[in-house]
């Protein structure tokens, strides 16, 4: 009987330490398929740039440093050795985009021109997106560590060595979104 009795509860035990094993790995994947979105948009917007940088060349001569400096900061975004870097460069490149003012006004041709319109607008598509994809990451890293810090996944989580993951947290001088529309049309 108690032979019995010790083997349902062993067995309860490891059914139990396979469910929360398999949510600790559901919710890591979260994690990391939220990430894998952020890099997505991040990388329509890094394809986007050389396509501005060469549009605004032909009417912007003067910009040209700043166009420089785009080029720069979206290669060290490509080339980050880690998530976190990529990150970085990705909020210092958004830095530098919303201190680009382009008075749209002084170049008619820039204005008129249909290309431009279309990049202005799925620059201002692709930051939304950017946007969505961070609250998404953020979102599943909050599970993610709301799940292997809570009893008694944090005890599975312990042997597995997992450890809690960072927020994409942008410091609170650049919180404010970038404004396409403000930004082309100063």
């Amino acid at each position: 009987m108690i032979l019995k009795i010790s083997m349902i509860v062993l067995a309860v035990v490891i059914i139990a330490v396979i469910v929360i094993n398999n949510q600790i790995i559901a919710n890591k994947n979260q994690v990391l398929q939220a990430f894998g979105s952020i890099e997505i948009y991040l990388k329509k917007r890094f394809d986007l740039i050389p396509n501005l940088v060469v549009m605004l060349n032909k009417y912007l001569a003067h910009e040209k440093e700043i166009m420089l400096r785009v080029t720069e900061l979206r290669t060290k975004a490509e080339t980050a050795a880690n998530p976190q870097e990529k990150i970085e460069a990705s909020n210092e490149l958004t830095k530098v985009m919303s201190g680009l003012n382009i008075n749209v006004e002084n170049y008619p041709d820039l204005k008129a021109d249909t290309q431009f319109t279309h990049l202005q607008f799925e620059l201002s598509d692709i930051e939304d997106q950017i946007s969505a994809a961070r609250r998404a990451y953020n979102a599943a890293v909050t599970g993610f560590n709301n799940k292997i810090q809570m009893f008694p996944a944090n005890i599975i989580a312990g042997i597995r060595k997992d450890q809690t993951q960072v927020l994409l947290e942008i410091p609170v001088a650049e919180q404010k979104e970038v404004n396409i529309d403000q930004l082309l049309n100063n």
